[in-house]
């Protein structure tokens, strides 16, 4: 379990059930997660050997919608992975809120 990406959600006051969910995603999407902690670490997307999924990056996603910044923008990552037609749904409609 990262440490960091931890306490990025602790200080966030993360519910414990979700951040458990949320950590466990990290866990089996280590990439991912080398991001992210990059991210948290230096405040910018890395833009050499980053991951991408189905054409995406953490930062392109993020330069969608305002709503797909920082962490919103890696756990798309994993759900492109994941459900990659359900994200891709998400992305089109342009993240709408219900």
């Amino acid at each position: 379990m990262s440490s960091i990406i931890e306490e990025y959600y602790a200080q966030a006051n993360v519910m414990p059930v979700i951040m458990k969910q949320k950590l466990s995603k990290f866990q089996q999407h280590t990439d991912v997660s080398q991001e992210f902690e990059y991210w948290i670490q230096n405040g910018i997307y890395q833009t050499v050997n980053c991951v991408s999924v189905n054409g995406y990056t953490a930062q392109k996603l993020s330069e969608l919608s305002e709503f797909v910044d920082g962490e919103a923008a890696f756990m798309l990552l994993i759900e492109l992975r994941e459900n990659p037609e359900r994200a891709k749904r998400r992305i089109s409609e342009g993240f709408r809120l219900k």
